[in-house]
């Protein structure tokens, strides 16, 4: 056989295998895609990133989250029973706003209707280019999330999608019931460290000055992202509410930043205020900021030991507030709000800060 014929021989030979495993990757689906599985019981255990496409296609929704962890613990049944919607969280752990915003596009595709968009702002999300998505090991399949059918091989032709049909094939015959709630998908912090003043004070006073705030932390950064992922969709869907929020982190998060360089204070300020003002444009848009609720962000028996995430009891004491009370209704408003912010973070002595949950306790009680 000549070397043409050969390799000739050879493409065609690739050509069948690649068309072949793709056509069995469409019909069984093994990230549950294209649809609903029919044919065995779903696991869902690939990571969030891959997961999550088939998710926003195949389950029934009006209302849907997207946000980093911060968002991750709203339970929909909870969500729903509180606010009369029937909800779908799709938060990533530290997701970008490019990420959060093709969730938000990915959804709109197959719902276009949809009533309520519930979008946490987090400063992290926004600190980088508009189009910054997350790279190995957590890396953000973008093929999966975008309009385009023909790059769906990435998909149909992989390894991943080969081991993921695997383990739920494994799950189905060993009886591992693990991994088959959507609702219970990704939550965590049920088992955490517990949070002490000692370790907080101990983080404090182990934090190393800054000398150069990096540019991807200057407002005017943020604020570009922000106009690109977030109101663009604003503006693409007028009849769909926003509601943004400002998660509301513990104070001496905001204040180990502040003490290493006071200049995220400002450009985090400076955010805030260009938001409200592009926000207050946009009748479909509403702002919850939790970051000054002294009530929550100065007790440590609200807080995992990480000295950033909330027990998720916190997450239905947000929704609870937003069924409850109005988002901020004027620049006036605002600006108290982030004046005792300031005020908060600057003159913070780890004194002030509480150990004895009382939010806790309401929710016990109540559950």
């Amino acid at each position: 056989m000549s070397q043409k014929r050969f390799l000739a021989a050879a493409a065609i030979c690739a050509a069948v295998l690649i068309l072949f495993v793709s056509v069995t990757t469409y019909i069984i689906d093994p990230l549950f895609y294209y649809r609903k599985s029919t044919l065995y019981r779903p696991q869902y255990v690939a990571a969030e990133r891959y997961q999550m496409p088939g998710l926003l296609k195949t389950q029934k929704y009006d209302t849907l989250f997207t946000a980093t962890s911060m968002g991750r613990n709203f339970r929909e049944s909870y969500v729903n029973k509180t606010l009369g919607v029937k909800s779908f969280n799709g938060s990533l752990p530290a997701s970008t706003a490019k990420e959060q915003s093709m969730v938000a596009e990915a959804a709109f595709r197959d719902k276009p209707h949809l009533n309520r968009v519930i979008w946490e702002l987090n400063y992290y999300s926004f600190a980088g280019d508009p189009d910054w998505v997350m790279e190995p090991p957590s890396d953000f399949p973008t093929y999966m999330y975008d309009k385009s059918k023909i790059n769906d091989i990435r998909y149909l032709f992989s390894s991943y999608s080969v081991e993921i049909l695997y383990k739920n094939l494994m799950a189905n015959r060993n009886g591992d019931e693990s991994w088959r709630k959507v609702e219970d998908l990704y939550k965590f912090g049920q088992v955490a460290p517990v949070e002490s003043v000692e370790h907080i004070q101990a983080a404090l006073s182990g934090v190393q000055p800054l000398g150069e705030l990096p540019s991807y932390e200057k407002s005017s950064v943020q604020i570009k992202s922000f106009k690109e992922n977030v109101i663009s969709l604003v503006e693409a869907h007028p009849n769909t509410k926003f509601t943004l929020f400002y998660a509301p982190y513990p104070i001496y998060n905001h204040v180990s930043f502040y003490k290493k360089n006071p200049d995220y204070l400002t450009e985090r300020m400076k955010f805030k205020k260009a938001v409200f003002e592009l926000a207050q444009k946009y009748p479909n848009v509403e702002i919850y900021d939790f970051q000054d609720e002294k009530e929550i962000t100065f007790n440590i028996g609200n807080y995992q030991g990480d000295q950033v995430h909330y027990y998720n009891y916190i997450n239905n004491w947000i929704i609870d507030y937003m069924a409850k009370n109005k988002p901020v209704q004027s620049g006036k408003e605002y600006a108290v709000k982030l004046q005792n912010l300031e005020k908060q973070i600057k003159n913070f002595d780890s004194n002030q800060l509480k150990t004895e949950s009382t939010v806790k306790q309401q929710y016990a009680l109540e559950n």
